[in-house]
This record gives C-alpha cells, sequence and structure tokens, in this order.
C-alpha cells in the first residue's frame, strides 16, 4: 500500500512542472503537501503498536481522501488533463481500498477500551 501510495505520488510529480506556475504554487503544493503526509501516515502506521496502528491509519485516510478531493479539484479548473486525472486518481482509489481494509483489520484486533 505504501508503494502504492508512492507510485501515485511519483506519477502527480511528473505532472505538477507542466501546471501553471500559480496552480503549481497554490493547490500545486496544497495536493504535494497532503500527499506527503499521507505516506508518512501509512509508513509510520506500519511501525506503531497495535493500538496506535488505527489513529494513525485514520489520519492518511482522511489526508487521501482530501488529496483525490483535491485533485478533483485540480481537474475541474483544468490544471490537469482527463487522462493525467485517471492516471493518477487509480492507484489512489486502490490505496484508499488497502488503507480502510488494513483499519477495519486493526480495529478488530485491537481490544476496545
Amino acid at each position: 500500500m505504501v508503494l502504492t501510495l508512492k507510485d501515485a505520488y511519483a506519477l502527480w510529480q511528473q505532472l505538477l512542472p507542466h501546471s501553471s506556475k500559480i496552480q503549481r504554487h497554490t493547490l500545486g503544493e496544497k495536493i504535494d503537501t497532503l500527499f506527503l503526509e499521507t505516506l508518512e501516515w501509512a509508513f509510520r502506521a506500519s511501525y506503531l503498536s497495535q493500538q496506535q496502528k488505527a489513529t494513525a491509519i485514520q489520519a492518511a485516510v482522511v489526508r487521501l481522501d482530501l488529496v483525490k478531493f483535491f485533485l478533483l479539484v485540480g481537474w475541474e479548473i483544468n490544471m490537469i488533463t482527463d487522462k493525467q486525472y485517471a492516471h493518477v486518481s487509480a492507484p489512489l482509489v486502490e490505496a484508499s481500498k488497502m488503507l480502510v481494509g488494513w483499519r477495519e483489520s486493526v480495529e478488530k484486533k485491537t481490544p476496545q477500551a
């Protein structure tokens, strides 16, 4: 899952330089920051104790949802083309499913307080 996110980020990095300077330094930076935070939280979660994993995974899920939302905005304002949007969104949908499944698995294994 972290590899899927990393690959999606690499795709995003290929698209970003082709945006206008204004878009790159506003929405582009926002998406970039959220991408990196998603990667960070997903990576962190793999090292945390069982009790802390669910919180970290949830943080990654929220940030990934924001990445997808802001990519949609970028597509709607023609920052990226239809083809580019589809290309970068596909691995994000897959990563989202993996994160949610991971979170549910962790929640089942974690005793409730």
